[in-house]
């Protein structure tokens, strides 16, 4: 897993594309009317979705956002998890405006501590 960390942050172009190819994916899949579920699916799933989807934004963006400036290198995790809770804030603001959806703040939330997750994923893989 180094490796992939390591190819991933020598080729930043191809790490941005696939985070932008990544957000673009969040953005159309956020778009689809989201079907009625059973009770216990409708507070769980969710739930699991939002951290394990923003955990991947966090980790993707932790990687893209490299320097070489060593008092820098921590920005780089707090700029990660800033950019993937203003994406994911932004992102339930346009479910608002797609039927079937709705806004939440808990989603919102929920978004903020993947994103810190796979920041912290990214240190630990380091």
């Amino acid at each position: 897993m180094n490796y992939v960390i390591y190819w991933l942050e020598k080729n930043s172009k191809v790490t941005w594309g696939i985070t932008l190819m990544y957000m673009s994916i969040i953005f159309f899949l956020s778009s689809i009317p989201y079907p009625p579920q059973p009770l216990p699916l409708k507070f769980y799933a969710p739930v699991i979705e939002h951290i394990i989807e923003y955990a991947i934004l966090g980790f993707l963006l932790s990687v893209a956002i490299k320097t070489k400036n060593e008092k820098m290198q921590r920005w780089t995790i707090f700029w990660a998890i800033t950019i993937a809770t203003i994406y994911g804030i932004t992102d339930e603001i346009h479910q608002l405006f797609v039927p079937g959806r709705t806004a939440s703040v808990l989603d919102a939330f929920l978004d903020c501590v993947g994103a810190i997750l796979g920041s912290l994923l990214k240190i630990l893989l380091k």
